[in-house]
């Protein structure tokens, strides 16, 4: 008669564990695959035989074939660049990346921003060489 009644009372709570487990890798999962997440605009980078990785933190830029810019992923308009680069620490690197075919009138703004905003350490990206 007892092991009937036990067997109908209700749970007095929910099991925590298991819920908290899935989160905590759920959470892991994302913050290592945002690491390799693509950059929001498509760009083809031009090749460089002395290409090398520079794993320092920096301000990233990217610029497509029809001049459109993102900065760090975010997308922003040419005018507004100088301000999104303006009061960063001056050793900050700045990452331009530009499609290969992309007009060099793009990436001299690019640069002439980051030289309004004070930021005088500046890197083109390029691929290492096929």
């Amino acid at each position: 008669m007892k092991a009937r009644q036990y067997l109908l009372e209700p749970s007095s709570g929910f099991p925590m564990t298991p819920l908290i487990d899935v989160v905590l890798q759920l959470l892991i999962f994302f913050m290592l695959i945002s690491r390799y997440l693509p950059p929001s605009l498509s760009v083809t980078l031009p090749e460089a035989a002395s290409a090398h990785v520079d794993d320092r933190p920096a301000v990233s830029i990217s610029i497509d074939l029809r001049g459109q810019l993102t900065v760090d992923g975010q997308l922003a308009d040419w005018a507004r660049l100088p301000g999104l680069l303006r009061g960063r620490d001056p050793a900050t690197l700045v990452r331009i990346a530009a499609d290969r075919g992309t007009d060099y009138d793009y990436i001299v703004r690019a640069m002439d921003s980051a030289a309004q905003a004070n930021l005088a350490h500046i890197a083109l990206e390029t691929a290492p060489q096929q």
